[in-house]
């Protein structure tokens, strides 16, 4: 097990610049992480020390609860996010989020905390306006800690093993809530198997939101949604995966008095987010590569006429792999977030552990 380094300074401004010097935080002022501060993280779990999540690819430092900790502080949480941020991590390291991937591929795709539970009031999380954006601690400390000890512990750097040619700013914090007040329909962790009233964490690793003007009847609203996931320039198109669709609150509440379930609109945009062979094709050969590796490895059963430039391709594999949101203000935008494709990044939603008592 690797130890952590104690360091003692008199000088604060000091021990911020060596934090820089050794290439300890991302490019953001950091706070300093204090035995007292990294203590009260550890005891908010009630887990030991050394107990690891493994190690982090791609460079193989442990994800020990002490060094998860230090870097829950550097992100600027408190005892009380320590567990979302263990929860999360936890996700990440499944093998079907595929980490590992996530981390050096040149695609842009970072990995998302998405929030479930009566955790996400009692803590602040953003559900509602600005989901996506700043102002609120927990998004902010909780989506800091996690790339940090991706950054920390994985050695997720830029022009080093993170490999992404263009990337977004989720790569400094990227997390947010679903809000379960206003909303008609059961939320995303009770979709996912966890039991309604119960704290969980969803990862998946995604684009930036891509912002969709949806507005009108039910129709027109999932037209201009589909519309919006089929972009020739996303890799679900080309190779299948899965994808997050956010819709507002307002929006959710349309579709339901209309009597469209969250099924509904998820089976709709399955058979309707779909783009023609001959559309595909015409982006060149690399796209046809990465669809041939993906089926000759198993992860993209095509089962559809290659031989046909009208055949519909759809955006994800199944019905399933479109994952439903409700966040952000009451308006007429929505977001559509693609993955990664089917290389890895998918979704992946743990219980979040009470604090020790």
């Amino acid at each position: 097990m690797q130890s952590s380094e104690s360091l003692v300074m008199d000088d604060y401004e000091a021990a911020v610049e060596l934090f820089y010097d050794r290439g300890w935080t991302d490019g953001l002022p950091i706070v300093l992480p204090t035995r007292k501060l990294v203590e009260a993280m550890i005891a908010a779990t009630g887990r030991d020390r050394h107990e690891s999540l493994g190690p982090v690819p791609p460079k193989g430092g442990q994800a020990s609860i002490e060094k998860l900790a230090i870097n829950a502080v550097m992100g600027g949480c408190l005892p009380a996010h320590f567990p979302i941020v263990l929860a999360a991590f936890e996700g990440m390291m499944a093998p079907e989020h595929n980490v590992n991937g996530v981390t050096q591929t040149t695609h842009m795709c970072v990995s998302l905390a998405i929030v479930n539970g009566p955790v996400s009031r009692a803590l602040n999380f953003n559900s509602r306006d600005g989901v996506f954006g700043n102002g609120y601690r927990s998004n902010a400390a909780v989506g800091r800690a996690l790339r940090l000890a991706l950054w920390n512990l994985g050695g997720a750097v830029p022009w080093d093993t993170d490999k992404a040619t263009m990337s977004h700013p989720g790569e400094y914090a990227f997390c947010i809530a679903e809000e379960e007040e206003d909303n008609p329909w059961q939320p995303l962790h009770v979709d996912r198997g966890m039991p309604a009233g119960s704290d969980a964490v969803t990862v998946f690793a995604c684009e930036g939101p891509h912002s969709v003007l949806c507005s009108g009847a039910p129709e027109e609203m999932l037209h201009v949604l589909a519309d919006s996931m089929v972009g020739l320039g996303n890799n679900n198109i080309h190779v299948g995966g899965q994808m997050l669709v956010v819709l507002n609150p307002l929006n959710a509440e349309d579709f339901h008095r209309r009597g469209w379930s969250k099924w509904d609109v998820r089976q709709y945009l399955w058979e309707n987010a779909r783009r023609k062979l001959g559309d595909v094709a015409a982006c060149g050969p690399v796209h046809d590569q990465f669809r041939k590796a993906q089926q000759a490895v198993g992860r993209y059963p095509f089962r559809y006429d290659l031989d046909n430039p009208k055949t519909m391709v759809p955006v994800t594999q199944s019905p399933e792999d479109i994952h439903i949101v409700v966040a952000g203000g009451r308006t007429y935008f929505a977001a559509v977030l693609p993955g990664w494709g089917s290389f890895g990044g998918y979704a992946v939603t743990v219980p979040i552990r009470p604090l020790a008592t």
